[in-house]
Parts: structure tokens; sequence; C-alpha cells
């Protein structure tokens, strides 16, 4: 069972988040800034990071670039209402485990099926993973495998 770790400043928008994810079978573990994320990495083997850019203590940025150098193998999504191109850029920009970029609302649908894909991917191919975004447009993200 892969392990989640959702982080979202909104404990509604967080408790729903990780219920989501409960029930579509992940273990998850909840962090309500940036500071508790990147501790919760260091002592947990989390799959993947699901990270609001937007956070106390440590911007999302901050935390993810945290987490790409202390676990290089966890992966990162960042679920935000923020969707400017910028925004989109900086985030993927924080390291190469950044995988995916999703702009609120997202339905849960949308949501299962990003994460089910990012960590089907990554179950299937292990650390050979990397993503590669396309600028041209940046809410598709494509992963391609390690030479």
């Amino acid at each position: 069972m892969p392990n989640i770790l959702c982080t979202e400043y909104d404990q509604d928008c967080r408790e729903f988040l990780a219920f989501v994810l409960r029930q579509a079978g992940h273990q998850v573990f909840e962090a309500s800034n940036g500071a508790q994320a990147v501790q919760i990495v260091r002592e947990e083997p989390i799959d993947l990071v699901l990270l609001e850019v937007r956070l106390p203590m440590l911007t999302g940025y901050q935390a993810a670039r945290l987490i790409c150098k202390s676990s290089p193998r966890t992966l990162i999504m960042f679920l935000s209402a923020r969707g400017l191109l910028h925004e989109v850029e900086k985030a993927f920009d924080c390291g190469s485990t950044v995988v995916d970029y999703l702009v609120k609302p997202v339905t849960v649908k949308q949501l299962i099926q990003r994460v089910d894909a990012v960590l089907h991917v990554a179950h299937s191919y292990g650390s050979s993973v990397v993503r590669q975004e396309s600028l041209a447009r940046p809410n598709l993200v494509h992963i391609r495998l390690r030479p």
C-alpha cells in the first residue's frame, strides 16, 4: 500500500483529501505546514507528497526543495488554486521528483486518477522514473525513464 503525505493548511480540505485517498486504498499521513511535511518525509517511507503551494512555516516550494534533497525517491505532486504559468514553472524547478501540478478545484476522480497513475509508473519502473514537463502545455507532464 503506497504511503501518501497530504500537506494542506486548510484542515477541512486536508481531512477530505486524506479521506478520499484512504478510501482509494492508500496509507495517508497528514501535515498542516511545510515544516511538518519535511519532518514526516524524513521519518516515514513516503512514496508521494501532495503539497499545497501556500503553506505556513515553509512554503510548498521551500518544502519541495528540501524533500527533493533529503529523499530523492519521494515523488511530489503540487495541488493548488494557483495555476499561473510562472507558478507551475517554479514548482517544477524545485527538483526532479516534482511530477505533477494539479490546479484546484479538482474532482475526486481526477485526483485519484492522477495519484494512481503517478504511483503506478513509479512502482513499475522504480527509481529510474523522472518527470519531464511540457512548457507549451504546463498541465501536461510526461513521465520518462532515466537512461
